[in-house]
């Protein structure tokens, strides 16, 4: 009640309500997001939030109303995961807002850092499995299927890398990551096949593509050749696990973990903001194969520090 009072005080003159922002926050996500499909994610949330708050003075939206929002998706059935996008949008509202001289303070950033995730444990495709899926998609798709395994790289990530970026000779790759940050991966001998044998659209700049235009519905594809898989299986009567396109990253990981990679090295490869996310994928190695995994680890670090023997750089993939 207090900071309404103080926001009604210092705004009051000049409130500006939840949908005021909303028109000019429409403007200012594109230049700090970006990517269309993040700017179309915020959109959502921001829209469902709508809901409750568009009639309300945008300084005095604080942490109770929050609180009562997050309450409300949760009844809803809403998982953490999407109730943190959610208030990811909000926050990035409530930080422009600020800017403007229209609120104080950023309760869906508090909430959220407070908010923990749930993860569903980590389930590793069955090589059947992933071979039937693959019968499952044209030649370009299936490829993109095996790069995702030979690289670690996300859906969005392959789906978008250019041409251009791609050098066969020095087995590297630059592409535009979560966040749109820019990276150089190194490749193992089987992406550089996978990668280089694409054929070229004269018209498009990206090294996969669907008849010579860029692939925009990757998430539909695949999960209409799972379904298709799936189908298949119930009819021939035997067994099927479905899985998601990211769980080739996931796989990419442990198969490097268990060609002898360090986890220091698959944690900048995959781009984890701390090894402890990396580390997850110690839980499907056999102790002496973490310990191997670890103890490279260890090596790169005491060689960046000049205490031992530079340790030669382990190229991704496998084998």
């Amino acid at each position: 009640m207090r900071d309404k009072v103080i926001g009604r005080a210092r705004f009051g003159e000049t409130a500006h309500l939840w949908d005021d922002a909303i028109v000019a926050w429409a403007d200012y996500i594109k230049q700090q997001v970006g990517s269309a499909r993040t700017v179309a994610r915020y959109a959502n949330s921001l829209s469902i939030a709508g809901r409750t708050f568009s009639t309300q003075p945008i300084a005095d939206i604080g942490k109770d109303e929050i609180n009562q929002f997050v309450s409300a998706r949760r009844k809803s059935g809403v998982t953490n995961a999407t109730i943190r996008r959610d208030l990811q949008a909000i926050s990035s509202l409530f930080d422009f807002a600020e800017d403007e001289g229209w609120r104080e303070g950023n309760p869906a950033l508090d909430k959220m850092r407070r908010l923990k995730e749930h993860r569903d444990p980590i389930a590793l495709p069955d090589e059947a499995d992933y071979e039937f899926v693959l019968s499952r998609l044209s030649d370009g798709h299936a490829d993109m299927l095996r790069a995702a395994r030979a690289t670690g790289m996300r859906q969005n990530e392959l789906a978008t890398i250019k041409r251009k970026d791609f050098n066969a000779a020095k087995a590297s790759l630059l592409l535009i990551g979560k966040g749109r940050k820019q990276r150089t991966i190194s490749l193992s001998p089987e992406a550089v096949v996978i990668l280089a044998r694409q054929p070229i659209a004269l018209k498009c700049e990206t090294i996969f593509h669907h008849g010579g235009k860029a692939i925009t519905q990757a998430a539909f594809i695949f999960s209409r050749a799972r379904r298709a898989a799936q189908a298949a299986a119930q009819k021939a009567e035997r067994p099927f696990r479905g899985f998601r396109f990211h769980d080739m990253r996931h796989l990419y990981a442990v198969e490097f973990l268990r060609a002898g990679g360090d986890i220091y090295a698959l944690k900048e490869h995959l781009r984890h903001s701390s090894v402890k996310t990396t580390e997850m994928y110690l839980e499907f190695l056999t102790p002496e194969e973490a310990e191997i995994a670890k103890r490279g680890a260890r090596k790169a670090l005491d060689a960046a520090r000049g205490l031992g023997e530079e340790a030669a750089p382990v190229r991704s993939g496998r084998g």
